[in-house]
């Protein structure tokens, strides 16, 4: 076992990021300090309820709740071996600085801005759905969504069309509500950060296609529209930096050689995805993205317990689940003896 690991996690999908740091590193023997966002505790205190109920001896699994000071003493602390931390990359960079001086493991699965290609012979109804989750999944605040949209030029009016249809029958609302299945964005922040993307690629020369703004009648709570834009360049603010928010960009192109170069033209490479009738094809593509990641027409559907998963560029490096996972938390050691 390496040892001690400050386990850092974010405000989305907590229960399940949480679990994803902590049950690997305790199953190979580390002890955890498990720092949870400040906007998300609760999640991680359950976890600590557990640990008490089922017996864990005390220190093996320690919860501190906190905000960057907090995480800021875990990411120096001599003590602690190994940092594991869910977030953006430029908080990556600050972690991987503070943890230099000791030298420490670090394993980061930062942002991404993941590319969707759609082929000239994809099934379009199926495109469009894909594309839907990739900006309206938890209101776009997953560091795996395809927010970018490589659609060919010869099917992208079709594919806009058939996109726009289907964000007109999303329900905003309370998600408390059974029948909603779009709710707010985590706080303020998040939704000022969306709306001011909004005006950056007006400004850009992008076609706003849908939402753009702060749906009426929902007052309480950080609301704001699933927003579409059609002639995004790639080289465009909008297509580089990461929202987190319910943005989704179309980008042109002409030819596979293309579609491949504009996924790759990218400071991110943490997941991806291909729409086509030639599974052969999008396999050949894939193997050619610079990413983490990449699911062809829906892959196996779920992010998959043993299949690793992280990126490289700024999403970060190192992998979680899997047996790739679980190595994360240990070092190798060679014995070596000369049996008399």
């Amino acid at each position: 076992p390496v040892g001690v690991v400050a386990a850092i996690s974010p405000y989305n999908f907590p229960f399940f990021l949480n679990i994803g740091k902590v049950v690997p590193a305790l199953v190979v023997g580390c002890t955890v300090v498990l720092k949870p966002s400040p906007y998300t505790p609760m999640q991680a205190l359950i976890l600590g309820e557990i640990a008490d109920e089922v017996g864990l001896p005390k220190g093996v699994l320690s919860i501190v709740t906190g905000d960057i000071e907090a995480g800021k003493l875990l990411t120096t602390d001599p003590r602690v071996d190994l940092v594991h931390f869910t977030g953006s990359d430029k908080v990556g960079e600050m972690i991987q600085a503070q943890g230099a001086p000791t030298l420490k493991r670090i394993v980061m699965e930062l942002g991404g801005k993941s590319a969707l290609i759609v082929r000239a012979d994809a099934n379009i109804q199926e495109a469009a759905a894909a594309a839907l989750g990739g900006f309206t999944v938890h209101c776009g605040q997953g560091c795996a969504l395809t927010t970018r949209h490589l659609v060919h030029n010869s099917v992208r009016p079709q594919f806009v069309a058939t996109l726009q249809a289907m964000l007109g029958h999303l329900k905003i609302g309370n998600p408390a509500d059974p029948s909603v299945n779009y709710g707010p964005l985590i706080r303020a922040v998040a939704r000022e950060r969306t709306e001011r993307y909004v005006q950056i690629a007006q400004d850009e020369g992008a076609t706003l296609v849908a939402g753009g703004k702060r749906p009426d009648g929902l007052d309480k709570g950080f609301y704001f529209q699933p927003t579409l834009f059609d002639n995004v360049r790639n080289d465009s603010r909008l297509a580089q930096e990461e929202v987190f928010g319910p943005i989704g960009a179309v980008i042109g192109f002409d030819d596979d050689d293309e579609a491949i170069a504009l996924a790759n033209a990218s400071d991110f490479g943490l997941s991806g995805a291909i729409c086509s009738a030639d599974a052969g094809r999008a396999f050949e593509m894939a193997l050619r993205i610079r990413t983490g990641s990449v699911s062809i027409n829906g892959g196996g559907g779920t992010m998959l317990s043993d299949a690793p998963f992280g990126g490289i560029k700024r999403s970060g490096y190192g992998r979680e689940y899997g047996e790739d996972g679980l190595n994360e938390f240990t070092y190798q050691k060679v014995i070596s003896f000369h049996a008399a």
